[in-house]
């Protein structure tokens, strides 16, 4: 298969001399420097994420990594997307199923040098981002997207949920160097740690508040500004030193010498535990899983919000490109983010060139190094964590539970401690396992018979006389009728079975007439049901008429050993008519005591109706006459 770009006559339409009119150029510039200060601002903070606790000494490469990701992945959709004005970059589900990642690969690589340790994790993620990127690209040249893009909404909230609750732990471990669990909740209270925490979780609460008042573009980086400059005003109010407060936990570093970007090298290969990354494989397949729904709901909330289709198999395909570029210099998976993209369309800047730059921020991050990374303050990073943690609990554990009924907010429950308690992958099964559970007790639980009829109510190709219609009304309860609509399954055809006995029971009729015309298909427990009633038939005596089976559902009966054909030989009681027409005339003229049947015959108007009504009579004249005397006899 040759690696092709998506729809390249949207690069060769690209008009360069309209994107750098002066408005439109200023737009563009204005717009892509914002988002790239926010980017990098997040990327910081994932790489905070990631290389938290015994990777806490590789932070600067974690951020270099981040950082390149960031614009790598921001110049490839920028270009190659089928939305003018697309903002890609890391996001914050992918970026916590890489923590989880790589606090597994530190954990198993403990005793194993510094150099081993930071170049297996970078091969993680490098790999992680490959995959994920070959995933999507092959999703998107194969067309599946509108396919593969249908995900049970309460397994995405509980998703999200989960990423929430690992993004507000990750938050406290960047904060105070101290995971979140019961074992060290006495050490996050002590007031020493939790003044750190607590910086965090008060600057996330005011931009949650704020945001959502006010929601300027602007907001977000002038509050962050302040932060900054609230933190050093109370720095020196303190009396406090930087390298005092870097020592307290205060600020990042110290750091290594060296540049930012550090990705892997010919010399860096041998160095890699490959068996430990094997290990990791479901890790991995959990982040191209998780890229691939993130990049579905970011691309459906653009649609929603701008009004306009975007092309999902393209989409897929330019996300693919751009993380194989990403993968190709060590960096970590990504995809389109809703609010920079957003941003980008309402400050009139929906072109190409906001992407590109974009990157100038970036470049500023990597040329400056960790210089510029030793004075950030811990709590702003923390609070922007805190910050997309908490919002996405607040959406789907909060106000999810006024939307939507118990079980499926039972379903993002268990999927949001699934997750935390046994992982990404492990959750999601378990979310979807139930999701599809209760699709089929919901299922099982609908009607899949909701018409019935009996002697007197059956439809009949011609009109019946007034005798027969008082005799039918008089032995109604002879004939039992139902007509199947939709999908039948295990749940349903048991419960079709419980149904049948349950009349043969308390009415005992003569005659079952199960239309199955509007029957669209059923699995192979259903035709184990229809042998069970057939075998519940020959006890009760009752004669059974199929209604209109079609070729393919007859094959899949005699594929189950329901030979209609077969089983009319030995047994008179089954039969199965193609035509509703023939299977109607054929059960009145069975019920009918034989003086009423002469009527029948002379008011068929339709010369089709009354030739298969002759027909029946001809070949059955025994059968039927036996049939009515019997019935006559009883009810008389």
């Amino acid at each position: 298969m040759r690696l092709s770009l998506p729809r390249p006559e949207i690069l060769t339409q690209l008009d360069f001399w309209d994107e750098f009119r002066p408005p439109r150029l200023l737009a563009s510039f204005t717009a892509g420097l914002l988002t790239g200060i926010i980017g990098a601002i997040r990327g910081i903070s994932y790489a905070a994420l990631i290389f938290s606790g015994s990777l806490s000494a590789y932070l600067n490469v974690g951020v270099g990594v981040a950082i390149y990701s960031t614009a790598a992945i921001s110049i490839v959709v920028a270009l190659l997307s089928s939305l003018p004005g697309m903002i890609a970059t890391p996001l914050a589900a992918p970026t916590a199923v890489l923590a989880v990642l790589a606090a597994a690969i530190a954990s198993r690589l403990s005793d194993s040098p510094p150099e081993v340790l930071l170049a297996t994790v970078l091969a993680a993620i490098a790999l992680g981002s490959l995959i994920t990127g070959g995933f999507l690209w092959l999703l998107g040249y194969g067309k599946l997207g509108r396919a593969l893009s249908v995900v049970p909404y309460p397994v995405v909230g509980g998703f999200m949920a989960g990423t929430g609750w690992l993004l507000v732990r990750g938050a406290i471990q960047v904060m105070t160097d101290c995971s979140l669990s019961f074992a060290h909740l006495p050490l996050l209270l002590q007031p020493a740690v939790s003044l750190h925490w607590l910086s965090g979780l008060g600057l996330a609460l005011v931009l949650m508040v704020l945001t959502r008042r006010f929601p300027q573009f602007w907001l977000l980086p002038v509050v962050l500004l302040a932060a900054l400059l609230s933190f050093y005003a109370a720095l020196w109010l303190s009396g406090l030193s930087v390298v005092e407060a870097r020592t307290a936990g205060w600020l990042l570093g110290p750091f290594p010498a060296g540049n930012l970007w550090q990705p892997l090298t010919g010399a860096n290969w041998g160095q890699v535990e490959w068996g430990v990354i094997g290990e990791q494989a479901g890790t991995l397949a959990t982040l191209a899983f998780i890229s691939l729904l993130s990049l579905v709901m970011t691309n459906s909330g653009i649609e929603l919000a701008l009004e306009r289709d975007l092309d999902l198999d393209i989409e897929l395909q330019a996300v693919g490109l751009a993380n194989l570029a990403a993968g190709l210099g060590s960096g970590m998976a990504g995809n389109q983010a809703l609010p920079s993209t957003l941003l980008v369309h309402k400050m009139g800047a929906a072109n190409r060139l906001s992407g590109m730059f974009k990157t100038l921020p970036c470049a500023a991050v990597l040329l400056l190094g960790s210089h510029l990374l030793a004075f950030f303050p811990k709590p702003i990073l923390g609070g922007l964590l805190l910050l997309l943690g908490l919002d996405l609990l607040w959406q789907w554990v909060f106000k999810a539970a006024l939307k939507l009924s118990r079980l499926d907010y039972g379903v993002i429950w268990l999927t949001l401690i699934t997750i935390n308690v046994a992982g990404f992958l492990t959750g999601i099964i378990a979310g979807l396992a139930a999701a599809v559970f209760l699709f089929v007790l919901d299922c099982a639980r609908q009607d899949i018979a909701p018409v019935e009829f009996s002697a007197a109510t059956l439809p009949t190709p011609t009109p019946r006389s007034p005798a027969q219609q008082q005799w039918c009304e008089q032995h109604a309860e002879t004939l039992w009728g139902l007509q199947l609509q939709g999908c039948l399954f295990f749940g349903s055809a048991q419960r079709l079975l419980i149904r049948v006995s349950q009349q043969l029971a308390s009415q005992s009729p003569r005659y079952l007439v199960l239309d199955c015309r509007y029957l669209t298909s059923f699995d192979t427990s259903t035709v184990l049901s229809f042998a069970k009633l057939l075998k519940l038939a020959t006890q009760h005596e009752l004669q059974v008429i199929f209604v209109g089976f079609s070729a393919a559902q007859l094959a899949q009966l005699q594929q189950g050993e329901i030979d209609f054909t077969a089983i009319a030989a030995d047994n008179a009681r089954v039969r199965h008519f193609a035509q509703w027409g023939e299977a109607s005339t054929w059960c009145e003229q069975a019920l009918l005591p034989p003086e009423l049947k002469v009527v029948s015959l002379s008011t068929a108007s339709d010369p089709v109706v009354e030739s298969t009504v002759q027909s029946v009579v001809e070949v059955s004249t025994a059968e039927a006459t036996v049939a009515g005397s019997a019935i006559s006899s009883e009810f008389a």
